[in-house]
């Protein structure tokens, strides 16, 4: 049983109520939760009402296991974990990568620089290795804790690094973001009540023979002693097959998620033992479900003084971060990035400093649309969402300064281009493309409460969400169908019309306005994703941006495209998107819309533009930004 109060309680209230307890025959734990209130938790059922005065108690959870505060009945909404500024858990994944140990300064601020400029978040590196054989590499200690200190300072990246025993925890602690509790250590209890009193954020990695539950009641020992800043790590158990150094378990991850808040990764590298079946292992393991994944990269694989034949080459890592990058967006989630967030217009010009403006995003609809979801995506928890009733509205605040950025969809993979939005472009010349985010569309049919199939009389919808559930709509009879402004707008429009009514909506929506999700994955297509663009009224060309969005338009001869087009191809430069539009005003003129690979910085580009400019009679850069999906060719 857990009890959670509405506040903290002292140190003699806990005495007086134990003892009270403990007459009766009940045993109690007393945790402090984020400081704002005492949670009571017992191994058995204890009346509630005829100990704790009713003004204490805020709720009751009654449990048949053991692992209670581990359990998703007491955090259903999951838990978030920070490490300097990575969140694990929600809708990002993240990925944590660095040797297996610390051998020198070298070899980690290469591996630390590779790690930072393919998109890594967390770096990873032991200073203290336990090893099987007493005669194998121990690790540098505290010197390498030092050097991980260096390569946080110098790269930005938190560090996570194993602490082996309860002696050497709090020194571990003292350097490092994170404290890795290692699979020979899973069932260390003193070390595990050790991190647990430090209240440092802890990596807990599943033993090489135990269970869910196992793992879930080491988790346990941590947040009985008030840490609930816990991660667990599932990195393959022992079992008869050889082929691998470990069974990887992802099953585990399903698991996990409906057992627990926790937040969980994966660790490829040790669950295979085998480089070349890291990437493959870590893609399942994101498409399956999990927060994020831990892998080994090292310089010189084969000179590693531990665990070189699973650690990734560094153009290995690139290529798992490119595919991640995929996979995540296909599970309605997304990798981690840092591209747009943190970069805002700030006294004249784009700021990355430590202190930027804090992000004002406009946006189309309410909390609960796929915009408004993009928008958090992009630029986290720390951001003031806008909600707009139509396009024009967030181009408009985006200029006159009220938001730092608008987002807003482009193109849909089932419905084409939003040829709206390509217009608006051009009509808000002070607007620059400044980056782009693809999301998994994934509509549902949402009912009044107490509303069947057979009953549903009105529809609401976004006409895109129309669109992309034609045959699902083919099916209904009898039904009127109303447009509305945005999904979450469809879902709202609902809940006031009441009984009879229903919508085609996000989850998100639907769960907040109280409906029923009674279809899943109603649209006609499950490829069914939208582009969507950030824009703002100031960008800073860089030469990590691998993208570029322009227009242009061309005399009337033929064979003009032909030559545009030899622009391009004379260069070897890869065309990503070629669009005609209208050019409106001017009847029977088109515009030619393209987005290519590439940069503004790099002389190559520079004089691609410029030879671009004069075989056209309208040029316009609309921005540059990194690609944010990309196929391996």
């Amino acid at each position: 049983m857990i009890v959670i109060g509405h506040r903290v309680l002292d140190e003699k209230e806990k005495r007086e109520l134990e003892e009270i307890l403990r007459h009766r025959g009940f045993m109690v734990h007393f945790v402090d939760f984020d400081g704002k209130k005492t949670i009571v938790v017992s191994e058995r059922t204890f009346p509630v009402s005829e100990v704790l005065p009713a003004s204490f108690v805020e709720r009751v959870i009654d449990l048949e296991t053991s692992f209670q505060l581990a359990h998703r009945a007491f955090l259903p909404q999951g838990t978030v974990v920070r490490v300097g500024d990575v969140a694990i858990g929600g809708e990002t994944v993240v990925v944590i990568a660095g040797p297996c140990a610390v051998e020198s300064q070298d070899q980690l601020f290469r591996t630390a620089e590779v790690v930072r400029r393919f998109g890594g978040h967390i770096l990873r590196g032991g200073a203290f290795k336990p090893r099987t054989s007493p005669y194998s590499f121990q690790g540098l200690g505290e010197a390498g804790l030092e050097i991980l200190a260096k390569a946080r300072e110098r790269f930005g990246l938190p560090v996570v690094t194993e602490a082996t025993s309860p002696e050497n925890a709090e020194l571990v602690a003292a350097y490092a973001d994170m404290i890795q509790i290692g699979a020979r250590n899973m069932q260390n209890f003193e070390l595990l009540k050790k991190v647990g009193m430090l209240r440092k954020p802890v990596l807990l990695k599943r033993g090489m023979s135990a269970t869910v539950e196992d793992l879930l009641l080491a988790a346990e020992y941590i947040l009985s002693l008030g840490n609930f800043q816990v991660v667990l790590c599932e990195r393959g158990i022992r079992t008869i097959e050889r082929f691998t150094r470990n069974t990887l378990d992802l099953t585990a991850i399903p698991v996990v998620k409906e057992l627990s808040h926790l937040p969980i990764v994966v660790d490829p590298s040790h669950g295979t033992g085998l480089r070349e079946k890291v990437i493959p292992m870590a893609r399942a393991a994101v498409a399956c479900g999990a927060d994020g994944v831990m892998v080994e990269v090292h310089p010189e694989p084969e000179r590693a003084l531990s665990d070189g034949p699973q650690s990734l080459r560094f153009e290995q890592f690139r290529k798992l971060m490119r595919d991640l990058e995929v996979i995540s967006v296909l599970v309605g989630r997304e990798l981690k990035r840092e591209d747009i967030a943190g970069i805002v217009p700030c006294s004249g010009r784009t700021s990355r400093g430590p202190n930027p403006e804090k992000p004002r995003v406009a946006f189309l609809g309410e909390q609960g649309s796929f915009s408004s979801q993009v928008a958090r995506r992009s630029f986290g928890e720390d951001v003031e969402l806008l909600p707009c009733q139509n396009f024009r509205e967030v181009f408009e605040r985006v200029v006159r300064g009220e938001a730092t950025h608008g987002v807003v969809p482009l193109e849909n993979t089932i419905t084409g281009s939003i040829h709206h939005n390509f217009d608006l472009l051009l009509e808000f010349p002070e607007t620059f493309i400044v980056g782009e985010r693809f999301i998994r569309v994934s509509q549902h049919l949402g009912l009044y409460p107490g509303t069947a199939r057979d009953t549903l009389r009105v529809l609401f919808a976004h006409p895109q969400g129309f669109a992309q559930c034609g045959k699902f709509l083919e099916r209904l009879k009898g039904v009127r169908i109303i447009n509305v402004g945005s999904t979450e707008e469809a879902a709202r429009r609902t809940a006031e019309f009441g009984p009879g009514s229903g919508c085609i909506s996000s989850d998100e929506a639907i769960a907040k306005y109280g409906l029923e999700k009674v279809e899943e994955d109603i649209e006609d297509n499950p490829r069914n994703f939208t582009r969507f663009i950030i824009i703002a009224t100031r960008f800073e060309p860089l030469p990590e941006h691998d993208k570029v969005s322009c227009v242009f338009a061309l005399r009337n001869y033929p064979g003009a495209l032909y030559e545009a087009l030899g622009v391009f191809a004379r260069r070897g430069v890869n065309l990503l998107k070629l669009e005609s539009r209208p050019f409106i005003g001017r009847p029977w003129e088109y515009l030619f819309y393209v987005d290519w690979e590439g940069n503004l910085v790099e002389e190559k580009y520079r004089q691609l533009l410029e030879e671009l400019r004069t075989r056209s009679t309208f040029l316009r850069v609309l921005g540059s930004y990194r690609n944010a999906w990309k196929l391996e060719v």
